[in-house]
């Protein structure tokens, strides 16, 4: 057992590292989102190989290599801000004065390179004062923490805003979007807590090799499947940047009377109802309507009026006034022209034929 756990974590390790390659290298330049993952994966990696190292005595050799010396966590707080900076303002651009933000873990990294040179291989104490203080602990192990908690816990909020300022924007892209970076955000929380629990010796290093092991293998399918999962969608960056075609229309009053129209006049029982009727009804520009549906709604004029219609259809079969009248008789009644649109329609929005819905609510003898 004890075998193949170290296997597992050198797989892990290797994979890591390639993982790192790809995403680092010029196939994702300008991806900044690949390039922030591609430094916690950095981190993560050698910390499983050096768990690795540590199980098989590796790092404890006389010809080690001290692959440790290039990681520190106070890169995870700096990446994560980069992650999710780039996913959550799209007007964000990289300055050289960002690189600061990196400069503590590269301070890290060198005064860990200098200590080893001159404490391991000249056997020079002169370092070892600064390595062991309370204030370098603080620094490498405590502070890293403690800012990621708090860049975490800024970008839940910033994201929650989000989702509400958009919670009309009834869109597939922006809903995949909300969906995906809460998950990535409980994710990244669960790291944060058992990086947390391991720090005051909470939980078994066991319980976060498990966790960093399906981190790698996770952002590993994510990589190499889904190249551009992590891309903002180009909708939050119009709306942000004030670029509606219609600015002088508020949308969200209009939406309420879109919905309004249909539930009070019932347009949709008209069988020829066409965008240019429905505009006139509103007293809106007819593009102003399309826009309206298209984008909040993610449909088109017709896809959008046979939804009403087949919810008619649904009330009218349930209805004991109804029960005389034949199917198409229910459907031209509704606002539908044909038996062929009908089933094709009823079918995409409710998964059932007429008949088989109809089947299903009727009371069984």
């Amino acid at each position: 057992m004890h075998n193949i756990n170290d296997t597992i974590l050198l797989i892990a390790s290797i994979q890591g590292f390639l993982l790192f390659l790809a995403l680092i290298t010029k196939k994702v330049m300008n991806k900044l989102s690949s390039v922030a993952i591609s430094l916690l994966i950095f981190v993560i990696t050698i910390t499983l190989l050096f768990s690795w190292g540590s199980a098989t005595k590796y790092n404890n050799s006389t010809n080690v290599i001290p692959f440790w010396l290039l990681q520190s966590y106070l890169l995870i707080p700096a990446s994560f801000w980069l992650f999710f900076e780039v996913n959550t303002n799209p007007k964000f651009k990289f300055s050289k004065n960002y690189w600061l933000i990196f400069l503590p873990a590269f301070l890290d990294i060198l005064v860990q390179i200098i200590f080893y040179f001159f404490y391991q291989l000249l056997e020079n104490t002169i370092f070892i004062s600064v390595i062991k203080s309370q204030f370098w602990f603080f620094f490498i192990e405590i502070f890293p923490l403690f800012a990621t908690f708090v860049i975490l816990s800024f970008y839940v909020k910033k994201l929650w805003g989000l989702r509400q300022k958009f919670k009309d924007f009834k869109n597939a892209v922006l809903n995949s979007y909300f969906k995906k970076m809460f998950f990535i955000l409980a994710f990244m929380s669960l790291l944060l807590l058992v990086w947390a629990a391991s720090t005051y010796y909470l939980v078994q290093y066991k319980t976060i090799e498990i966790v960093l092991v399906c981190f790698i293998f996770l952002l590993g399918y994510i990589a190499y499947f889904k190249p551009d999962f992590f891309e903002i969608p180009k909708e939050i960056l119009l709306k942000n940047q004030n670029l509606s075609p219609f600015p002088h229309f508020d949308d969200k009053t209009e939406l309420n009377k879109l919905n309004l129209v249909f539930a009070e006049k019932s347009l949709h029982l008209r069988p020829k109802l066409s965008v240019s009727e429905l505009a006139n009804e509103m007293n809106l520009p007819v593009k102003y309507v399309s826009f309206l549906i298209s984008n909040y709604h993610a449909k088109n004029f017709n896809d959008f009026v046979n939804g009403f219609r087949v919810k008619e259809v649904m009330v009218r079969m349930a209805d004991p006034k109804e029960k005389h009248k034949s199917l198409l008789g229910i459907a031209l009644d509704a606002g539908f022209n044909s038996k062929s649109s009908f089933n094709q329609v009823f079918k995409q929005h409710t998964g059932k034929t007429p008949s088989e819905y109809l089947l299903s609510i009727s009371p069984k003898s």
